[in-house]
């Protein structure tokens, strides 16, 4: 995929810096048109520190540059509250993120402190979605049900959930043993026997539409 130009901006978002620059089909700049201080768009804060604003003349108060010169406009997102300033040593005030292994420990107090024997929390991307998910049980198959059926509703809800395990299952490297009752229970679903052949097994599949596996009847 091309990059877009102007970083992928609309033409009509384009600032007049943009606009000047356009108008000369991409030609070199004139030592002149280096000067941006005249552009009404811009506010000097001190020789080679500039704010330039977005659509208009930006609203700088007097002490809102940092110590190392950088400045936002007014446009500009405020620091998550979970992120922390730190002195990087040269009198700048940088921002850093949650340390993971904070929010590691975290999620460990929060399983450790349920009652339950099993349990997961979890978090899951589909696209631009992100999801957060946590459940404990005694029963360890309701937990993986709860996992499997909350991940693959994640993925789509248009497509029924066992379709979507079992595209997963047969795309994957994964493969499952099941038991001879599994068979035998699937067989009593369709009302077929060990006498019908392998051909009647295939029609009743067919004419379901899939197989689902392992049946509900399975002892």
């Amino acid at each position: 995929m091309c990059p877009m130009p102007d970083g992928g901006r609309d033409p009509d978002d384009r600032s007049p810096l943009d606009s000047a620059d356009r108008s000369r089909d991409d030609g070199a700049l004139a030592p002149d048109e280096l000067d941006i201080e005249d552009e009404e768009n811009v506010v000097s804060l001190d020789p080679g520190r500039y704010v330039i604003g977005t659509d208009e003349r930006p609203n700088v108060p007097d002490g809102n540059a940092s110590p190392d010169g950088s400045q936002s406009d007014d446009d500009a997102a405020e620091s998550a509250p979970d992120e922390e300033s730190a002195d990087d040593g040269r009198g700048r005030q940088s921002t850093a993120p949650a340390d993971s292994g904070a929010v590691k420990r975290r999620l460990e107090d929060d399983l450790d402190s349920a009652s339950s024997r099993y349990g997961f929390h979890v978090t899951a991307k589909a696209d631009d979605a992100i999801s957060h998910q946590q459940m404990f049980s005694d029963d360890v198959g309701t937990v993986f049900d709860g996992l499997l059926r909350w991940y693959a509703q994640q993925l789509t809800t248009e497509t029924a959930v066992e379709d979507v395990l079992g595209i997963l299952l047969t795309e994957s490297n994964v493969r499952v043993r099941y038991s001879p009752s599994c068979l035998q229970a699937i067989l009593e679903t369709y009302d077929l026997s060990p006498d019908d052949s392998i051909a009647d097994f295939f029609e009743a599949v067919q004419d379901d539409r899939g197989m689902v596996f392992p049946p509900e009847n399975v002892e």
